[in-house]
């Protein structure tokens, strides 16, 4: 079994038709040798009451991504890899957010964002989210959230990377068996993919989007990341959502 995955992030109707640049960013990839492959995949959104939130969730996901890469050369077992491992990444990219807005004078609140992330092998996977957003994990169809979406004390709101207190809001969890589909998304998309009402994922959102990435068929959609993003910038879903919007999927296929 192999990995492949793709990734996306798009500027909402709310940013683009005032000119604004998107807040969201991801990183994605599968690294390490054939056979012993990892996906890794990281999301974050910059909260849309600052004026650096793009910033801070790209240098969230561009310093978390490292750090997993690095962490994973080290151990080479997936499980050998430890809460107090996931909780390094996520005060370093703190620390790289709070450094960038020292330099330019500003606020570490000014950067405030969102992260979730995962990282999965052959027989093993990791999750961790701050915030909004969500991770659906599926196997034989059967599809399932691993953190519900935090949302805060009023609406719109949660917890961000930035806050005193993120590592109280930080989920981690762990599976001794690698599910064969994840998604990772921001909240631009928690509304349109999730059933609140029953807090379980809507299979018809998964099903096709995890089959088409298996087998290629509507390559339109997946054949790209920018195909990904056509497909996020649909009319269809940009009427739903005006919202910036991640995808990130991830499949295992046959070799």
């Amino acid at each position: 079994m192999r990995w492949t995955s793709i990734a996306s992030s798009v500027t909402g109707k709310a940013h683009s038709d005032r000119n604004e640049p998107g807040q969201d960013c991801c990183r994605s990839g599968i690294v390490g040798p054939a056979g012993n492959e990892f996906f890794i995949g990281v999301a974050a959104d910059g909260a849309g009451s600052t004026t650096d939130g793009g910033a801070g969730a790209e240098i969230a996901c561009e310093t978390i991504y490292a750090l997993i890469v690095q962490t994973l050369e080290k151990e080479g077992d997936l499980s050998l890899i430890t809460e107090q491992d996931i909780t390094g990444w996520i005060t370093a990219a703190r620390n790289s957010i709070d450094a960038c807005a020292q330099e330019k004078g500003k606020d570490l609140q000014d950067y405030a964002c969102t992260c979730l992330g995962s990282v999965a092998g052959r027989d093993h996977a990791l999750f961790f989210q701050i915030g909004d957003g969500g991770i659906v994990v599926g196997a034989d169809e059967d599809y399932r959230a691993v953190f519900w979406p935090e949302q805060g004390e009023y609406a719109n709101s949660t917890s961000f990377l930035s806050d005193d207190a993120y590592l109280d809001h930080l989920n981690i969890s762990r599976t001794g068996g690698s599910s064969d589909e994840i998604a990772l998304f921001t909240d631009g998309l928690q509304n349109l993919v999730l059933s609140f009402s029953q807090k379980k994922p809507h299979p018809g959102f998964f099903r096709p989007v995890f089959e088409a990435l298996k087998t290629h068929t509507t390559p339109e959609f997946f054949g790209s990341s920018r195909q990904l993003s056509s497909f996020l910038l649909h009319q269809a879903v940009s009427e739903r959502s005006d919202d910036d919007k991640t995808l990130i999927l991830a499949v295992r296929i046959p070799e």
